[in-house]
């Protein structure tokens, strides 16, 4: 996620993981600034409880991955001719592993010091589920609903997104190698269009379907709804329509561009307000921060970012480059810190304090030496076309 080499740079990003390059294989720091706000988001609202809708940020996440890995997916395709699996995973792991890894570690310690026998037990299972990408599972299974107070809540119970993600990653590119083929043509004349309306029908339809399922689950089970794969695939689908409607989106013209930015915008900081748990979630009211996020993405897709420096500054890029870092330290450290202190001055300090130090510590000392060691530099080398973050 970082700003420099423009041409070369990879990041993780959050609960989400993916790349600051368009699909178009532009730079995109008005999409950095948008992890910020959702990083910062999610921290708001489990530090101070406010917004009461801060948990939308998850939601841009999921949105911005399915947009980011589409969209490298489909011009590693267009550029090289075909996809290797074994290197698309291979970046994904030297990426998301080890700084989740990581903070797995420090947080089943820190509760064998700081819980009880009991909770911390529960913790390190809660971790081994999370290592294998199944959190979501686990949380959906034993009832952890997000919203609940009346029992502590998981440190590790953030990884559900991630887990999201990773199940999303590794079934939508042999889905995408799937729709290749079918539209596969011995004659060049013809093929693209055939594909673009393959990619774009597919996940619509796919779109369609979970969000259909997310609306069901959100009326007769709201905790499976939250945590479950399938109401959630949707968003990350949404943005992986905005990757497949590339052709069209592009004609958008200049003048328009910023507008459609700031409307998605306003409709996302309007989603924190307007949203709470009381409100039947993930629909349909994740459409509202999905759709227009969605209109962010779409705004400069294939266009040069200009006009939205509120995205775009260099406290937001910095933001967004540690946002991954961010996301995954944060809450472990609120859970710790309620198991010594209550809320107050100083459990919101050090909170902060910690959170923050953690993130640049680790992002600086941990993820950089790792993503820029000379095994990774081979691989990202090897498929410098098709970069991923």
């Amino acid at each position: 996620m970082t700003r420099g080499d423009r041409n070369h740079r990879d990041h993780t990003n959050g609960n989400l993981v993916n790349s600051s390059l368009g699909s178009g294989g532009g730079y995109r720091p008005d999409l950095q600034g948008m992890r910020a706000i959702a990083v910062l988001t999610v921290f708001a609202n489990h530090l101070f409880e406010w917004p009461a809708g801060g948990f939308v940020g998850v939601d841009i996440f999921f949105v911005l991955s399915g947009f980011f890995i589409t969209g490298l997916l489909i011009r590693e395709r267009a550029e090289t001719g075909s996809l290797s699996f074994r290197n698309f995973y291979t970046r994904r792991a030297k990426r998301i592993l080890p700084s989740a890894v990581l903070v797995l570690v420090v947080t089943v310690v820190g509760s064998y010091l700081l819980f009880p026998a009991t909770r911390a037990r529960e913790t390190l299972l809660d971790s081994l589920y999370a290592a294998i990408f199944a959190a979501n599972f686990r949380f959906e299974a034993v009832g952890a609903d997000y919203f609940a107070s009346g029992q502590p809540e998981s440190p590790i119970q953030h990884y559900w997104s991630l887990s999201i993600e990773e199940q999303f990653y590794f079934v939508w590119p042999a889905l995408l190698v799937l729709v290749f083929y079918l539209t596969r043509s011995r004659h060049r004349s013809g093929v693209r269009w055939a594909r673009e309306f393959g990619l774009v029908g597919t996940m619509a339809a796919i779109v369609g379907l979970s969000f259909a399922a997310a609306m069901y689950l959100s009326a007769v089970d709201p905790n499976r709804a939250y945590f479950s794969t399938i109401t959630r695939v949707w968003e990350l689908g949404v943005g992986a329509l905005i990757a497949s409607a590339g052709p069209w989106i592009m004609q958008i013209p200049a003048r328009v561009r910023p507008w459609l930015a700031y409307l998605g915008l306003s409709g996302v900081l309007a989603s924190l307000f307007l949203i709470d748990p009381e409100v039947r979630f993930p629909a349909p009211w994740a459409a509202l921060p999905v759709l227009s996020t969605a209109l962010v993405v779409a705004s400069f897709h294939g266009s040069e970012v200009h006009g939205v420096s509120i995205l775009t500054n260099r406290v937001a890029n910095y933001l967004g480059d540690t946002s991954y870092t961010l996301y995954l330290w944060h809450w472990p450290v609120i859970t710790l810190l309620l198991a010594v202190t209550v809320r107050g001055p100083l459990f919101y300090g050090l909170a902060l304090i910690l959170s923050f130090g953690l993130t640049a510590v680790t992002y600086r000392y941990f993820e950089n030496p790792i993503r820029h060691s000379p095994d990774c530099q081979a691989v990202v080398r090897h498929r410098e076309l098709a970069e991923l973050r």
